[in-house]
């Protein structure tokens, strides 16, 4: 028998079993229900039994109150009449729900019999009540109407309510016997079942798992490598022997599928070896020619920022002349002073000494800074990082800028109270000069009054710092706008411009994991917005 016929057949039995089980609860409970509405139909019966004597006496003190007031004592009674109609057709509704299926004639001929004396004693009393004399006492019409009550209706109502409460008493013992063979069925008919589920469920188990040790044991065997041992075959059509010869077919395959791969990995090995040591030329060619790449991107921004440097030596030669020119004026007068001093100098000689050597000082000073300021731009290019003063930065760009500026627009700066951010400040320095001297360039000169390049710096959120360079200029069409950034492109007219400034500025920005961005409107200016992460991505009052 295959393991589906075993199972189907668990399947049909375990079913067949909790159907056996359903109906039997079902008719137990069919039968406990009958029986429960049976018996309320009898306690109904008996309570109508009740009320029909507790409203026969009142239905006499009624009569008896309305001869004294003078009332119509035939209306009481078509009333008591009517309430009276209505019990005894329950009562009869009562009675068909008892005897479902069953003879219930004998029933309802007691319950006529009861109706037509009850009707007798109603109409009598009413009768009696509404003939007497008018001196008659209600006590002797009380007395006469009870015990006409007492011999004509009473005898039906105590056979009715006998009657009752024996059937009460059968059912009563029917539900108990009921009960006690749904209890035994209830306990035996699960215990059958289950010893038959259970026995089935082993019977397939045991058969299961004996087959199944034998797969899994020659499984492990194949796992382990041996491939020549196959399983035995009995020429039974299950699902073992199915998969029995699934498994030795595999077997087989698995051996000419190794002796395959042997020869196959023989091949590889060899090919591997020889494209291995392709890559590793390869990659020594890709390592040089990375590093040449990286010497020459270097090589490209320390010429951007030369260049840079360059365009301002006009500027910054007028710069350092003024200063100097300043200092060796003070050091000749100095010098003239000292020579010509024969004797220890008065206090006004004196006071006029001190003050040349001071402002020789303060021009020297001027000079010291200026030359600090273009060696921090034309230093070497190096790959340092660290944290970065961004206000130093952008104020030594605007003085190295200042000559480009000056005649073209007035230099607004409004970049205090700015975090440090992470980056390289030569590089930063190149960004930002090259920015300054885009927005002068763009500025025509002889209207300085009329135009403005605004240097501001503000920290966006947490982490960022932006920096923007604002100017009046004549601004960037639009069609132009979106390839400003890119390599060789420029705005300025031939033979002014190389286009790598602004390409160089994003270069730098995006190593140092920044942004850059730009708006311009054609006749109202552009501005330029630098963004840099903050160094230790914390900003700091």
């Amino acid at each position: 028998m295959t393991l589906r016929s075993r199972v189907l057949l668990f399947a049909a039995v375990a079913v067949g079993l909790v159907a056996l089980v359903g109906g039997v609860l079902f008719v137990t409970a069919s039968r406990g229900e009958r029986g429960l509405a049976q018996m309320l139909a009898i306690q109904s019966q008996t309570e109508i039994y009740g009320r029909m004597t507790d409203e026969s006496f009142g239905y006499l003190s009624t009569l008896l109150h309305t001869r004294e007031t003078g009332g119509d004592t035939q209306a009481v009674l078509e009333a008591q009449e009517k309430r009276f109609a209505a019990e005894f057709a329950r009562l009869e509704e009562l009675v068909r729900e008892e005897h479902a299926g069953e003879s219930m004639e004998g029933e309802l001929e007691r319950i006529e019999q009861l109706q037509r004396a009850l009707q007798r004693w109603l109409r009598g009393s009413e009768e009696r009540v509404r003939l007497a004399p008018g001196g008659g006492e209600a006590a002797t019409l009380m007395h006469e109407s009870l015990q006409v009550f007492r011999e004509k209706v009473a005898p039906h109502l105590k056979a009715a309510w006998d009657q009752s409460r024996a059937d009460l008493d059968e059912h009563e013992r029917r539900g108990h016997r009921s009960l006690g063979i749904g209890r035994v069925v209830g306990v035996a008919v699960p215990l059958v079942a289950l010893v038959l589920v259970l026995s089935m469920a082993s019977i397939i188990y045991l058969n299961m798992r004996r087959a199944l040790g034998t797969l899994l044991e020659r499984a492990q065997r194949m796992g382990e490598g041996d491939l020549d041992t196959e399983l035995p075959v009995k020429g039974e059509r299950d699902e073992y022997d199915l998969m029995a010869r699934a498994i030795n077919r595999m077997a087989t395959q698995l051996r000419s599928a190794a002796q395959e791969r042997e020869r196959y990995n023989a091949l590889l090995e060899q090919t591997v070896r020889q494209r291995t040591a392709e890559l590793e030329q390869s990659n020594a060619r890709l390592t040089d020619s990375l590093q040449q790449l990286q010497a020459a991107q270097s090589q490209l921004l320390f010429a951007d920022r030369l260049a840079t440097v360059g365009q301002l030596a006009a500027g910054v030669g007028h710069e350092l002349n003024n200063p100097l020119a300043f200092v060796l004026s003070n050091l000749n007068y100095a010098q003239q002073v000292v020579t010509e001093m024969e004797a220890a100098p008065t206090p006004v000689e004196r006071r006029e000494l001190l003050e040349a050597l001071a402002d020789a000082r303060e021009g020297a000073e001027r000079v010291r800074l200026i030359v600090r300021d273009l060696r921090m731009l034309s230093h070497p290019d190096d790959r340092e990082m660290g944290p970065v003063d961004l206000v130093k930065v952008v104020r030594s760009a605007a003085k190295m800028a200042a000559h480009e500026i000056r005649g073209r627009a007035r230099l607004v700066q409004a970049v205090e109270n700015v975090p440090p951010v992470q980056g390289n400040s030569a590089r930063l320095c190149q960004v930002f000069l090259n920015l300054l001297i885009n927005a002068a360039h763009a500025i025509a000169p002889g209207a300085v009054e009329r135009h403005e390049i605004k240097l501001s710096a503000r920290v966006d959120g947490a982490h960022r710092v932006t920096v923007e360079v604002h100017d009046t200029g004549s601004g960037i069409p639009k069609d132009k706008l979106e390839r400003v950034f890119e390599p060789f492109f420029t705005t300025k007219p031939a033979g002014e411009g190389s286009g790598l400034g602004l390409s160089v500025c994003k270069s730098i920005i995006s190593a140092h994991g920044g942004d850059i961005s730009v708006d311009s409107e054609p006749g109202q200016g552009t501005t330029f917005r630098v963004s840099l992460p903050v160094y230790g991505g914390e900003t700091r009052a």
